[in-house]
């Protein structure tokens, strides 16, 4: 029972199965009133009209009034003339078939009258009257009427002259009951109605949940190992389509990550394996026999070489891990470009004495918020690689400024330039144009990731443009403002 309260689909069907029972419940009884309301209606228009078609048949087509007959003003009837005129109608023999049930005492389906005179003596009563009929208590003024319902029997109460009373009346059983046969057809009308409505909520209650199965099925599938796995959109204008759409996207983002960190993995173990295998077969060439001190001289200098490359190497992958999603705040202070971009020149610029390049410098106060000691190595990797990657008598330029609102550092070398199918992997980790190169000369591969790492965290961009035979240009941008958000 606790995991039947637990289903989504199993509280959207409770909750349906309340919500149409309230308001079938409501139907229902609306409809039984109405159905009551226009029964009562039509009983009270028969007994109306049963009541003035008796009184125009007494009235007007009985014997004459003998005050009339004597030329005697006319005046209210008497009891008399109330009995005579009773009398002819049970005389007469064309009397309508609805009236001549007064007059059968076994017709007890049929109206029936009562009249009383002021005394509360019976004038007239109908043989088909019930046992239980007797005067109305109280007065009823003359003229006036008032119904009554009592048990299963309708009567119409009316005050005459000098205090006399009159019934008509009908026995209703009939008519309560088909009321009430009516009240349990829209009853279970409403039952059934229901029913259906229940097994269409159940329906679409599960049309409505089978995108968050699949969702559930897919998410399962991915957190056991299987990450190409992807939700299938059939609906993508519905809610659970998009938030579909936006899990795919997610998916997709995922296995990239996946994919990077393997890679990564892979590659770094690669890097490190090399200078590894350096120092344990050097150690174990030092370890099968005795050798002079300058045998063992080399031996170790070999060792704290590849130590020392793997060393270097470790110190960029702790780099580039503290880079991953660290974004910076607007708490950081603010720094000038131009600054931090001369002082990297200047540390690198025994570097370009040794290789024979020539530095020129174009830096103006380009301010921007984030951190300084990042950005500088930003662009002292730039700088470095420009310095690096060309022969003597290169020309490395160094640039600041601002632009659009950004803070821009531009590094341009005169080297032999990158082939175009390489710019997408530049910032790749561990991606090197040349590799055998990279390996003599020192280089992990990771330097141009982790300049794109600090730059992509600060809110900025950094872009290459290069051409083989002219040289290389690489652009950096720093907003002035960090944004929360970013």
């Amino acid at each position: 029972m606790r995991h039947v309260f637990q289903s989504v689909r199993w509280r959207l069907q409770l909750w349906h199965a309340l919500i149409l029972a309230v308001v079938i419940a409501i139907l229902c009884f609306f409809a039984c009133r109405i159905a009551a309301d226009e029964q009562w209606q039509r009983l009270y228009r028969e007994l109306d009209s049963f009541e003035h078609t008796l009184m125009h048949r007494m009235w007007d087509h009985g014997p004459e009034d003998k005050d009339k007959a004597e030329g005697k003003p006319g005046g209210p009837p008497s009891m008399d003339e109330f009995r005579r005129r009773f009398d002819a109608l049970r005389e007469a023999s064309d009397l309508p078939q609805g009236m001549r049930g007064m007059f059968d005492p076994s017709s007890s389906d049929s109206y029936y009258i009562a009249v009383w005179d002021g005394d509360g003596q019976v004038v007239f009563q109908s043989a088909n009257a019930p046992a239980h009929l007797s005067v109305p208590p109280g007065s009823v003024a003359e003229n006036q009427e008032h119904r009554v319902m009592g048990g299963r029997y309708l009567e119409a109460v009316h005050g005459g002259p000098r205090g006399s009373r009159g019934v008509v009346g009908r026995d209703i059983s009939a008519d309560l009951s088909a009321l009430q046969v009516a009240r349990w057809k829209i009853a279970g009308g409403g039952a059934v109605l229901w029913l259906f409505g229940l097994l269409g909520g159940w329906w679409l209650a599960g049309r409505a949940i089978r995108p968050i199965e699949d969702i559930s099925r897919t998410a399962s599938r991915i957190a056991e190992g299987d990450v190409s796995e992807r939700i299938n959109l059939t609906n993508t204008d519905s809610e659970l389509g998009r938030l579909s759409q936006v899990l795919n996207e997610t998916f997709d983002r995922l296995q990239a990550a996946i994919q990077r960190q393997r890679q990564f993995t892979a590659d770094a173990s690669h890097e490190l394996r090399t200078p590894l295998t350096v120092i344990l077969s050097e150690v174990s060439r030092g370890m099968k026999r005795e050798r002079d001190a300058d045998d063992y001289r080399e031996i170790l200098s070999n060792c704290n070489h590849a130590a020392l490359r793997m060393r270097a190497l470790v110190e960029s992958l702790l780099i580039l891990a503290r880079q991953n999603g660290n974004h910076v705040t607007a708490a950081e202070a603010k720094h000038d470009l131009a600054s931090l971009a001369s002082d990297a020149c200047r540390l690198l610029q025994p570097l370009a004495g040794q290789c024979g390049t020539e530095m020129t410098l174009d830096l103006k106060t380009a301010s921007f918020v984030g951190d300084g000691s990042a950005v500088s190595m930003v662009a002292i990797n730039l700088i470095s690689n420009a310095i690096d990657h060309q022969g003597p008598g290169g020309k490395v330029s160094v640039a600041t400024q601002e632009e659009d609102g950004s803070a821009v550092l531009v590094v341009s070398d005169t080297g032999p330039g990158i082939a175009e199918k390489h710019l997408p992997h530049l910032f790749d980790r561990f991606y090197r144009i040349d590799a055998a190169r990279g390996q003599a000369s020192g280089h992990s591969g990771l330097g141009l990731a982790i300049a794109k790492a600090i730059v992509d965290n600060h809110g900025g961009s950094i872009e290459v443009e290069s051409e083989v035979g002219k040289g290389t240009t690489f652009r950096v941008r720093l907003p002035r403002e960090i944004h929360e958000n970013v």
